[in-house]
């Protein structure tokens, strides 16, 4: 019997679509394309082939969007960081930073270019795989940039220190942590309620405790 082809490798130069090229290939469309296989089939069932076909394309243009098959996962973040990082830029100074901070990461979500069932989606195939779950943080490296210097601009005292790292980090994983709870857990139809709690979980730290 001959050798078959890796379904999920990249393909040669001489594979040709299988339904005809579009005039106009749109990532986001073949990413909900993939989402939507995941969740009917299963991530681990569908290979880039299968998205591949299901799209209408020929391999070597889906990866030409798309390398990996996480990739097709993670992808539709960008707006809501973009939006995220302009609302951050334009608030008040001297405000509450976590009230800032929720408040620009809700306007996020709610930009128009987000689909927010495909990000529900999304989230509930990255928590159910632990291969996708160990990406987060190279995945979100860029947001805790960006929280970095919103914080430096707030706090110029934690400038060079450890605490403007740690407090960083943990704004961004509170928040992601509360979209992947809404996801898997919530019925809300949307993650906002999620993300202010989250965040006021993370001020409760500084609070003394409360009487029983």
């Amino acid at each position: 019997m001959p050798p078959t082809a890796d379904a999920d490798a990249p393909a040669s130069a001489g594979d040709r679509p299988t339904r005809g090229r579009p005039a106009e290939i749109d990532p986001a469309a073949l990413a909900r394309t993939a989402v939507a296989l995941f969740e009917e089939r299963g991530y681990d069932a569908v290979s880039m082939a299968d998205v591949a076909e299901a799209a209408g394309i020929g391999r070597r243009s889906l990866f030409r969007y798309f390398p990996t098959k996480a990739d097709l996962v993670w992808d539709g973040a960008e707006p809501v960081g973009d939006e995220m990082q302009r609302r951050l830029r334009s608030s008040p100074p001297g405000g509450d930073l976590l009230r800032a901070y929720g408040d620009a990461f809700v306007a996020g979500l709610a930009v128009p270019a987000l689909d927010l069932a495909a990000t529900r989606a999304r989230l509930r195939i990255i928590a159910a795989h632990p291969e996708l779950l160990t990406q987060v943080g190279s995945r979100m490296g860029s947001r805790s940039t960006t929280l970095a210097a919103f914080i430096a601009e707030r706090r110029p005292d934690l400038v060079g220190t450890v605490r403007i790292v740690v407090l960083a980090d943990a704004l961004s994983a509170a928040t992601y942590a509360a979209l992947r709870w809404w996801a898997v857990e919530s019925d809300d139809e949307r993650p906002d309620a999620a993300i202010r709690e989250a965040l006021e979980a993370l001020a409760d730290l500084a609070r003394p405790p409360r009487d029983s």
